[in-house]
């Protein structure tokens, strides 16, 4: 199947509206609804400690996007930690987000009003409505052709923080103790094909790493050309050694349809790869567990989550968000939740209310596994 440039690639608009301290995408989407009542911003130490579950929503404060915090249970909000443009919050799109053992909080922020192609924030836990990064890290990645953004973020046990970027085939690398500044290195995909203009594949979008230091990314690339069309196609690629390694990824798994968008990716306790994808077709996504070396067909799967998604500390159960398209493919819509899902190859367990949310695209959990 073959998409319009339009239907993929509206996200171009992002790069339109960098500078200026303006919503990222304030000039091609009406404002967010402002269902996001005050009454779900409220927080106080008491609500604090039960915090346990943080959705990224890019949909929120007029598409500057928000931090929602919620119990182990889900249910209503605690609060939330809105960006916008004289916000402190450090939140400016966000897309995907990503707990260390330390109790931090690290969030990847696509908007380039900063001057650079977005940021990784990072936070103390728990959140507030008031909280303010404790540090930032500045993505310089670019791709001369089309706006480059981060996308999501995850991290080592190493304390080395890797941000991937939108179309480009670049991940953004910050080593350990690097703070408010630009990446320290980065890792080239060099496997993701015709990514960024004019194709306008989104190349690396999710990440996560293994007890080892090794770096998966969950990618998508394109085959075609510009008089015929592009078809678009999911990836996973494996960096043996992260950062330490030899920079050069192996294709694990390419999806022989070009249906499923690739949303998710982690590793569980026993070395196992939980893999996300969501299809474009009927808006319904799987997560499928795959053992070592992950070329084999699933073990496992469960009707899941379109976008990023984190395990729970026993690593028994996912979540996620229940978003089934990307901002850029869709209007905004109420009644959206983040859900939790037993694993491997697993049900429905709960979910959060859908008060306020538009487009939660990510569910980090605390403690982490």
């Amino acid at each position: 199947m073959k998409y319009p440039a339009y239907s993929i690639a509206a996200i171009v608009i992002l790069s339109a509206c960098a500078g200026g301290g303006s919503s990222p995408l304030a000039s091609g989407i009406d404002a967010a609804p402002q269902s996001v009542a005050a009454a779900v911003k409220s927080w106080s130490s008491a609500k604090a400690a039960e915090q346990s579950v943080y959705v990224v929503d890019p949909g929120q404060a007029g598409y500057y996007g928000a931090v929602c915090y919620y119990g182990a249970s889900g249910g209503a909000p605690l609060g939330c930690l809105d960006g916008g443009a004289s916000a402190q919050s450090g939140i400016d799109f966000p897309q995907g987000s990503w707990i260390d053992k330390n109790n931090h909080l690290f969030v990847a922020n696509g908007s380039s009003s900063s001057g650079y192609s977005g940021q990784v924030t990072e936070y103390d836990l728990p959140l507030g409505a008031s909280s303010a990064p404790i540090n930032t890290l500045y993505s310089n990645v670019t791709n001369p052709s089309q706006g480059a953004m981060l996308g999501y973020v995850c991290g080592d046990s190493a304390g080395n923080i890797y941000g991937t970027t939108i179309y480009s085939t670049t991940i953004a690398i910050w080593k350990t103790g690097t703070e408010n500044t630009t990446p320290s290195s980065t890792l080239v995909d060099s496997k993701l094909q015709n990514v960024g203009s004019p194709a306008l594949a989104d190349g690396p979008v999710a990440c996560a790493t293994d007890h080892m230091g090794n770096l998966y990314i969950s990618g998508q690339y394109a085959t075609g050309n510009p008089s015929l069309g592009y078809t678009y196609f999911a990836e996973l690629d494996e960096f043996k050694g992260g950062l330490s390694g030899s920079g050069k990824p192996m294709v694990l798994r390419r999806e022989t349809s070009d249906l499923y968008f690739p949303a998710g990716v982690a590793i569980d306790k026993q070395g196992n790869l939980a893999w996300a994808l969501f299809n474009l077709n009927d808006s319904e996504s799987s997560v499928c567990t795959y053992a070592k070396p992950y070329k084999g067909s699933a073990t496992a799967c469960t009707s899941g989550f379109a976008t990023g998604f984190h395990f729970t500390k026993g690593g028994t159960d996912l979540w996620g968000g229940d978003t089934t398209v990307y901002p850029w493919y869709a209007q905004p819509g109420e009644g959206k939740t983040a859900n939790e899902i037993a694993y491997p190859g697993g049900g429905f367990v709960q979910s959060t209310s859908s008060t306020g949310l538009v487009y939660p695209v990510d569910a980090s959990v605390n403690p982490p596994l």
